[in-house]
């Protein structure tokens, strides 16, 4: 069984980097530094940011299971329940677009805000969890610094996107500070799901 959702981990993960690069190059009139990765959903060019999001809830589910079948220790629980808020925030985001910048704020773009802050934070805590569990023990016990590591890194980074909310000197580069967030997502994804595999 691990090993099986490893490799549906790793699958879906491979489908998230080739939606992503494949909105990135595609004339979107998006700024990578700017803008954020949401607003792919409310372009033409929705339907591959939805196939990002359904991969990466895709990824979030099977890493979920993989753990659950691989590893045994106090704290294994709360990190399957946290990936699987994750798969379940990413499955619904691509149905509650963001509003479009500048627009009188709706009830479906708070949704998509707060399904985001609930998919970035159960990844970034379930990263510090998984690191805190593998380091008392398990066959993954010399990724615990990993974990912990890339855990940390996505905190600083959703801090950062919360400041590029709120500080002007900083929005402008909201895009590179989120998309580094989704980089250190798919990079600890891909790690533990090779692992599983």
């Amino acid at each position: 069984m691990t090993v099986i959702a490893g490799i549906i981990a790793l699958l879906g993960v491979a489908a998230v980097v080739a939606s992503l690069a494949y909105l990135h190059f595609a004339p979107t009139g998006l700024s990578p530094l700017r803008n954020a990765v949401s607003q792919y959903g409310i372009t033409t060019f929705q339907s591959g940011y939805r196939a990002a999001t359904l991969a990466f809830a895709v990824a979030g589910a099977a890493l979920a299971l993989g753990i659950a079948s691989a590893i045994r220790g106090h704290g294994r629980i709360q990190v399957v329940v946290l990936l699987l808020i994750f798969a379940v925030a990413r499955a619904a985001i691509s149905w509650y677009p963001m509003d479009a910048p500048g627009a009188d704020q709706t009830s479906t773009g708070r949704a998509h805000g707060v399904l985001a802050i609930a998919a970035f934070g159960a990844v970034a805590l379930a990263a510090l969890k998984l690191g805190n569990v593998l380091s008392r023990s398990g066959p993954w016990h010399g990724l615990a610094p990993f974990s912990t590591g890339f855990g940390w890194l996505m905190v600083a980074l959703l801090l950062g996107m919360a400041l590029a909310r709120s500080l002007p000197e900083v929005r402008a580069r909201f895009g590179a500070i989120e998309r580094a967030f989704y980089l250190a997502a798919i990079i600890w994804f891909a790690v533990f799901a090779i692992a599983c595999a």
